[in-house]
């Protein structure tokens, strides 16, 4: 019997392997796809906090997001540094998309003002901070969030994707292993999360990925 559970355990293990392989292959294959689209610049909005679902938000969660939003602003400026024709644009530059009902046209703005013709909207609905330490958590974090790159002329989406994870150890779920073997075997951060999310969905878009 005993033998039995480690040969199954074995073929588990063996699965798992394969289907990270063909899924890693798939997001490098999806990388590597050429833009059909000249991207001249792109104007890098701040992360905007929002609530899924219109949910009430309490004001001190709706502080946990203000603040998970501004590391946010700083890990896609980490991100995306270096790369050739990103520009970001300031809180107070961004407010001209909000409370208008002609965001294409604010967009427009903004970019021209960039020099670019494509603009980056990354929006943060859920950061919560690990309770505990690196190899010890009573709350281990969590972060959501979403984004979407466009061109201005017509509003035609280049490239979207959304992060949705509270991390787990890989005892409690055995298709973390691939997960785990870049990350390591330790608690992150919500901010380490947060870094390891947009490393992960910038690489399946071709105007983003790499620096």
């Amino acid at each position: 019997m005993k033998a039995l559970a480690q040969l199954k355990m074995g073929m588990a293990i063996c699965c798992l392997l394969a289907a990270a392989g063909c899924a890693q292959k798939k997001d490098l294959e999806s990388a590597e796809k050429a833009p059909d689209f000249a991207v001249s610049g792109i104007a890098v909005l701040p992360v905007k906090p929002v609530a899924d679902m219109d949910e009430n938000v309490s004001p001190a969660d709706e502080k946990i997001l203000q603040d998970g939003s501004g590391v946010m602003t700083g890990l896609l400026k980490e991100a995306l540094a270096g790369k050739a024709g990103i520009r970001f644009v300031s809180l107070e530059q961004a407010r001209v998309m909000e409370g208008t009902d002609h965001t294409l046209e604010a967009a427009r703005r903004i970019a021209a003002q960039q020099n670019g013709n494509a603009v980056l909207e990354t929006t943060l609905s859920r950061y919560v901070e690990r309770v505990g330490s690196e190899y010890g958590v009573k709350q281990p974090a969590a972060v959501t969030f979403a984004y979407k790159l466009y061109e201005v002329k017509e509003g035609r989406v280049l490239c979207h994707g959304r992060f949705d994870e509270q991390q787990q150890s890989l005892m409690e779920n055995l298709l973390n292993l691939p997960k785990t073997q870049s990350r390591g075997l330790g608690w992150l951060t919500a901010e380490e999360l947060a870094r390891d999310g947009l490393k992960e969905k910038f690489a399946q878009c071709p105007y983003l990925e790499g620096k």
